[in-house]
């Protein structure tokens, strides 16, 4: 192997786990913005417990969405170009939104900048429609099953509670609230955190399968790396999506009932679709429970119209625009990277040798 080329692969991982790192403080807030805000935790207690419990997520809950997201681009259309541009379209986006505090899906990024790379390089054959299908159908059911979820499950509680008002909600609810934000915590570095593994995974399997890597195995070092990256980003705390989350979807304060009902049936959403290998954004499933919420908690017109509009928008931009910019990426990076795809694709095959 080139000397260029094996420090290009090396720089390739790094930028993967710049990406996980950016990945985890965007993110923050899906497990901690309704614990702050309802006051069930103290902030840096949040923070800090929900960057631990996403290590241990992405290490312990498994590899199958991992070994998903090394499916979508075909074997003969991967090349070292083609990652480094997927890479750097997911990361600008994910740090353009993070600047302005909206809460958009690293996932979406991701997906879309594989998508958008993919077709650069290798047009209509550059991606595996099969596997991009059962990804973008899981990415448009979780958040309307985070709705439903974080609905229903408001309204069980507080059905059995008979408590609205903010200030005296049954303390037990409080513990319970932690106890679901935690599990948010967990689920989140097990679902995401395999993104970055499989992007790492793509990367070892093409450029050094003379040392065993293959895309069926995600090398334990790939899994520490990986929730260790998250982990880290997490514990810096994105207090710009966090304010979001917490302050505008509702116009009223979170009650602990609508925190644990959005955090549970988030938690339940995303440890399942782990299991299942499905690629979901924890992002827009838990914003939108936290929507679902609003509506047995306080009524339908206590929802904060403009901003659940931005999130929609949001989520409906991320795709197309993270494909541009990885598409771009690779146009203009395919002039100057030396590293073709046919050389990458024999190379992927000749690791399941």
């Amino acid at each position: 192997m080139m000397n260029l080329e094996l420090i290009i692969a090396m720089g390739a991982i790094a930028l993967a786990l710049s990406f996980d790192f950016v990945n985890g403080f965007h993110d923050t807030a899906n497990a901690v913005a309704t614990v702050i805000y309802t006051k069930a935790l103290k902030p840096a207690v949040a923070i800090a417990v929900s960057g631990i419990l996403n290590f241990a997520g992405a290490v312990l809950i498994g590899t199958a969405v991992a070994k998903v997201i090394t499916k979508i681009i075909p074997q003969d259309s991967v090349s070292l170009t083609l990652v480094v541009a997927v890479l750097a379209g997911a990361l600008v986006w994910n740090v353009l939104t993070w600047w302005f505090g909206l809460p958009v899906s690293s996932s979406h990024c991701l997906i879309g900048s594989l998508f958008g790379a993919g077709i650069a390089a290798g047009g209509m054959t550059g991606v595996n429609w099969a596997e991009l299908n059962k990804v973008m159908m899981a990415l448009l059911l979780s958040p309307l099953a985070g709705f439903g979820g974080g609905a229903l499950v408001t309204w069980v509680v507080l059905s059995l509670t008979k408590k609205t008002d903010v200030d005296r909600q049954p303390r037990f609810l409080r513990w319970a609230q932690v106890m679901s934000s935690a599990s948010v915590s967990f689920t989140h570095g097990g679902n995401d955190g395999q993104k970055t593994m499989g992007i790492i995974t793509l990367i070892l399997a093409a450029e050094l399968p003379q040392f065993g890597y293959r895309l069926d195995h995600v090398p334990m070092w790939v899994m520490i790396a990986a929730a260790a990256a998250i982990g880290l980003g997490t514990t810096i705390g994105g207090w710009r999506v966090i304010r979001t989350v917490g302050t505008k979807i509702t116009q009223q304060k979170i009650l602990y009932a609508q925190g644990f009902g959005a955090e549970f049936s988030t938690a339940a959403i995303s440890y399942a679709a782990s299991l299942m290998g499905a690629p979901i954004s924890t992002t827009h499933t838990l914003t939108s429970a936290v929507a679902g919420g609003v509506v047995p908690a306080h009524g339908l017109n206590k929802l904060n119209l403009k901003t659940v509009q931005l999130i929609a928008l949001a989520w409906l931009l991320t795709l197309p625009v993270a494909a541009l910019l990885s598409a771009s990426s690779y146009t203009v990076l395919h002039q100057i990277l030396p590293f073709g795809p046919a050389k990458q694709g024999l190379a992927v095959r000749g690791a399941h040798r």
